[in-house]
């Protein structure tokens, strides 16, 4: 006893422990560490009063955020207890300590301690010890209250009987308590539900409130993952609403009839009186809220079958408004945020509600400056309701203005919300798209709403598609757009008003560029209409000569594909694609601009030859950039479009003697041509339903390829009609089709000359290659894609490339000339004899011959090599599994790290929801559904048999050892002597053999024997040890006569009866 006061006094206490952290401030972690150190050692400790201590500081240091799951099995310890206030630490430690019991081992150990709680609350403590009775209520508290906290599959289904046991008992503290566990056992055992929703109904008549209380609330809880269960007992609820007065209890039963109303419409009728009299009658104000949003969730149900509305509508509805601008109005943050969601909740079926009552619009909008972002936000929702044709351009100017002092998550919200006003019901209430588009363009340099960016272009660009007057305006604002972002732009917001912007104010989103060069390419045709105003400047920089040459620099810049900030690569390719609709524009711009022989420039608005030679020599220019990108679908444009221009007969780079006019020239001839090709025809819009109409209709039947050239107009092709040395003017192959031959390899040889009799055709002149004009050997050396003329007649007469001496040694290139079939199969010379001829081949070939070499290694050898690393692997990866790695055992004791207490994740705790929402109520249980049971197995006991019977079978069992014997003496070899043991012959100690017969003495013929049957020294030895009987051996052809028989079983019987008499001797003699 003296020891046990001497630990009390010398060990830390909880409040040491708080004293001692507040003290160490600065090595906090250091004096942390030494105390869990030293919990260790107290848990060590046999007395529970040590380790009680010990948890509870460890309970303390759990709720700082550090682990103790490794102290679960001494708070297991402590929860045996007998006494109660030891028994309370550990069950509490329990609670906080097995945040995870799923993968616990330790929470199987509780389930015999918590059974025998709960079956020990039934009974009766003995009062003459000084408890007092019913002691062990509070103990089945404790259980409860912990199951409830580190329930799983295993403990539900094992206590669920004593939980539903807990129901009847005489205590509602112990009924009401069982009652609340439930829930917590049926997200983790769902099955359950249905074998104890009897018995949870009939809590719902307990004649405590209590319970009834807790009845309710573990009714509601359950009917919000599947109302559908809980409609048969509608009935029950309504009584406890019109008779009951608990206010707590209330607000629950109008949750869960609100939750009923949409399985079943006809409640809302029903509803609506009791209702509106409890919103008048009652001052509680979450009662009150809770009254009026059930409200709001009845009358989308209250018609009739003939479509009329109930008599008391207009009243029940004024009565809701008139309550939640009360809300609205209080200072009390809480109650105006309530207010908010019980409008959108009343929104939903009035939505013209607030135009009846303008003060509620006045506070909304008052809502949306508070200080409080989640009232911002609800009021935020509310304006779609707010918002008409007359009204919507004042209200989104407020909100841009909300929009540049907002931050964070709700500057995003506050955009959502200006485009879905804008955009809903297919822009019913946008008057002005004019204005609209402003209001896309102004979304687009704000700051801050990067993840909005490719809502404000689908918006863009859905309104320069569908709305025809806006097209010449959105092409405007999108030419402003991407020529601003020169060094020679200006803001956008700044046209007009004669400043310059600043590099820092040209900010827009990198997902509008795409959609404004969209808009431009798309719709070209329109770019001098757009651009008729006064006060715009068109010029991406100094060197740019108009509209055109400036978008083309603006798109094919080439620090947007090689700078310190490139694009995106999709916006680079969308930017290729629509230069050369620029560009097309243009040359068809230019043409119009030579017919008009009247008109100036200037008052046409036309495209000079200058300005088309600039926007020619830009793109030769900055498509090589583009085509040396690494993403393919650029890369393909680029070269695709500089190949085009190619084909027209621009130059490949700037040269002093190509003069404007002559490239205007071309570009002239070449327009018709580029604009079949890139802007047939402006794209229109497509409705929702008319694609889902073509999907079901299913792909289109197939088109012959006569039928698809009826709808290509030819004549733009008019180079393709020209004689070549291979087609005619009517597209027929010249000379035999059969000379031409596409399975011939051929040699690829590092000169790049090849005959061209090869292919059986005349090598035609470069003249004849050239059908848009002579490209001068000159201009052809400088183009970065090789020279197009010789690349084209080795391609088609079969000469080869002339960068193939470049490729030679370069591994990824391999030779297309054949290789020897001796090399590679093992042809003639591949044997012994023909190592010079293999090494030839080898020579003449690239790469030579591949060889395999197993290395002495068979494919067994190699398969448990396989299964060895397989198994190595696993190992790793079983090692890799670990969290920590302590260097040694000190580390793991005094080392601790701050962990965050792990709790179910919102993954499984919406799968525990959804396993419960699957459980059906509405049938009855099945032969299945039968309540666990935790029984012992119990042997079964053996049938008792009677004396007689096994006597007899003690008899049969002797007889058959009996019938064996007798079985293996008759098929014993007959060599051996008889009665030898060891099967040794009878001369190995002397007897004598008989080979011829011999006259035999008197006694011998008395007594006869047989040749091997002498008697032997060491047989009787044994005999005499052993006691046992030696059977004789006879010999199968010579039968013993009867006095031989009987004087051996004499003597068997003498031997035995000196056997008994020996053994009892000895028996004497040892007492």
């Amino acid at each position: 006893r003296q020891l046990l006061i001497n630990k009390m006094v010398f060990e830390k206490t909880l409040n040491d422990l708080v004293s001692g952290i507040r003290s160490h401030k600065r090595d906090t972690a250091l004096f942390i560490s030494q105390s869990i150190a030293e919990i260790k050692n107290e848990l060590q400790s046999p007395d529970f009063f040590t380790k009680s201590n010990a948890l509870q500081k460890l309970t303390f240091l759990q709720m700082m955020g550090y682990t103790m799951s490794w102290a679960a099995f001494a708070a297991v310890e402590v929860m045996s207890s007998p006494r109660f206030a030891l028994k309370r630490v550990g069950y509490l430690a329990a609670c906080q300590g097995l945040d995870q019991p799923e993968n616990s081992p330790v929470v199987l150990l509780t389930t015999n301690l918590l059974q025998k709680e709960l079956r020990g609350a039934n009974v009766v403590v003995n009062t003459s010890s000084g408890n007092k009775s019913g002691e062990n209520i509070y103990h089945a508290g404790l259980a409860i209250n912990c199951l409830s906290n580190i329930a799983t599959e295993d403990l539900g289904q094992a206590l669920l009987p004593e939980l539903l046991h807990m129901l009847n008992h005489p205590s509602p503290y112990i009924r009401k308590k069982a009652l609340l566990c439930l829930y917590k056992v049926f997200l983790k055992y769902p099955q359950g539900l249905r074998l104890s929703y009897d018995k949870i109904k009939l809590c719902l008549e307990d004649p405590n409130p209590s319970v009834v209380s807790c009845a309710v609330n573990v009714i509601t809880e359950l009917a919000e993952k599947n109302p559908k269960n809980y409609l048969p007992l509608a009935p029950a609820f309504f009584k406890l609403l019109t008779s009951s007065a608990n206010n707590w209890m209330l607000i629950k039963v109008v949750k869960l009839l609100g939750s009923l109303v949409p399985e079943e419409p006809r409640l809302a009728r029903k509803l609506l009186e009791p209702l509106s009299g409890m919103v008048k009658s009652t001052h509680a104000k979450s009662l009150l809220y809770e009254s009026v949003h059930a409200i709001t969730l009845c009358l989308p149900y209250v018609k009739k079958a003939d479509g009329s509305q109930p008599a008391n509508m207009i009243t029940v509805v004024e009565l809701c408004v008139e309550t939640l601008r009360s809300f609205i109005s209080d200072s009390d943050q809480n109650l105006k945020y309530l207010g908010l969601v019980g409008f959108g909740s009343l929104l939903l079926s009035q939505p013209r509600v607030l135009h009846a009552h303008p003060e509620c619009r006045g506070l909304i909008l008052t809502c949306l400056s508070d200080e409080d972002v989640t009232i911002r936000t609800r009021a935020l929702g509310l304006l779609k309701f707010m918002a008409t044709k007359r009204n919507l351009v004042d209200l989104i100017s407020q909100l841009l203005s909300h929009v540049e002092a907002a931050s964070g998550e709700y500057k995003c919200q506050l955009v959502e919300e200006i485009i879905r006003m804008c955009s809903s019901n297919k822009y019913e209430l946008v008057v002005d798209f004019n204005w609209y588009v402003d209001v896309l363009v102004i979304l687009a340099g704000v700051r801050g709403i990067e993840g909005q960016g490719e809502m404000i272009a689908r918006q863009w660009m859905d309104v320069a598609w569908r709305v025809l007057p806006v097209r010449c305006y959105a092409v405007r604002r999108s030419l402003e757009i991407l020529i601003c972002r020169g060094p020679g732009g200006v803001d956008v917001e700044a046209v007009g008003g004669g400043g310059d912007a600043k590099e820092s104010d040209r900010h827009f989103l990198s997902e509008v560029l795409p959609a404004a060069a969209w808009i431009v390419g798309e719709y070209s045709q329109l770019i001098p209409d757009g651009v008729d105003e006064e006060g715009l400047n068109t010029t991406f920089d100094a060197a740019s000569t108009g509209p055109y040459h400036a978008l083309i620099q603006a798109m094919t810049a080439p620090t947007d594909a090689a700078g310190m900030n490139p694009l995106p690569c999709p916006t680079q390719a969308v930017f290729v694609q629509n230069a050369m609709k620029v560009f097309s524009a243009a040359c068809q711009r230019n043409v119009e601009t030579q017919n008009s022989h009247g008109m100036s420039l200037e008052e046409k608005l036309g495209c000079s030859d200058e300005e088309l030679h600039a926007c020619a020599e830009t793109l030769m220019k900055n498509l090589v950039i583009y085509a040396e990108s690494t993403d393919p679908e650029v890369k393909e444009r680029a070269f695709t479009s500089y190949q085009l221009l190619l084909s027209i007969g621009l130059p490949s780079s700037s040269n002093s003697f190509v003069t404007a006019a002559s490239t205007a020239a071309t570009c002239r001839g070449a327009a018709e041509t580029l604009t079949y090709l890139l802007t047939p025809e402006p794209m229109k819009p497509i409705s929702a339903k008319a694609q889902k109409r073509l999907a079901a209709e299913g792909p289109p039947s197939p088109v012959s390829v006569r039928d698809w050239e009826k709808g290509v107009d030819w004549d733009v092709f008019w180079f393709a009609k020209e004689e070549t040395p291979w087609f005619d003017k009517d597209g027929n192959v010249k000379g035999s089709v059969e000379n031409i031959s596409f399975t011939k390899h051929l040699s690829n040889s590092t000169s790049g000359e090849v005959k061209a009799e090869t292919v059986g055709i005349a090598q035609p002149s470069a003249a004849a290659m050239q059908p848009f004009g002579d490209i001068s050997s000159a201009v052809a050396e400088q183009m970065p894609f090789g020279n197009v003329s010789n690349a084209m007649s080795g391609a088609s007469i079969g000469q080869a490339p002339s960068t193939s001496h470049q490729r030679v040694g370069d591994p990824f290139y391999l030779s297309s000339r054949p290789t020897p079939a001796n090399a590679l199969f093992g042809g003639k010379g591949a044997g012994m004899d023909g190592g010079t001829d293999d090494a030839a081949n080898a020579a003449t070939t690239r790469f030579g011959v591949l060889t395999l070499d197993s290395g002495g290694e068979s494919e067994e050898d190699s398969g448990r090599k396989q299964k060895k690393k397989k198994k190595k692997a696993k190992k790793i990866q079983k090692q890799d599994m670990g969290v920590a790695i302590a260097d040694s055992d000190d580390e793991d004791d005094n080392h601790v790290t701050r962990t965050k207490r792990g709790s179910i994740g919102k993954g499984d705790r919406a799968k525990e929801y959804a396993n419960l929402a699957l459980v059906d109520l509405t049938t009855p249980l099945g032969e299945d559904d039968i309540m666990p049971r935790n029984e012992h197995y119990v042997v079964p006991e053996r049938p008792p048999v009677r004396p007689d019977v096994v006597h007899q079978k003690q008899k049969k069992k002797k007889k058959d050892k009996e019938k064996k014997k007798s079985s293996r003496k008759e098929k014993s070899p007959t060599a051996a002597v008889t009665g030898d043991l060891l099967g040794f012959d009878a001369m190995d100690f002397g007897a004598p053999v008989v080979d011829t017969p011999t006259p035999l003495p008197a006694a011998a013929v008395a007594e006869p024997t047989l040749v091997g049957s002498i008697s032997n020294p060491v047989n009787s030895a044994f005999d005499d040890l052993l006691g046992l009987e030696m059977p004789e051996a006879m010999p199968p052809s010579v039968e013993a006569p009867a006095a031989v028989q009987s004087s051996q079983a004499n003597e068997a019987k003498a031997r035995k009866a000196a056997k008994k008499a020996s053994k009892k001797a000895k028996k004497k003699s040892k007492q």
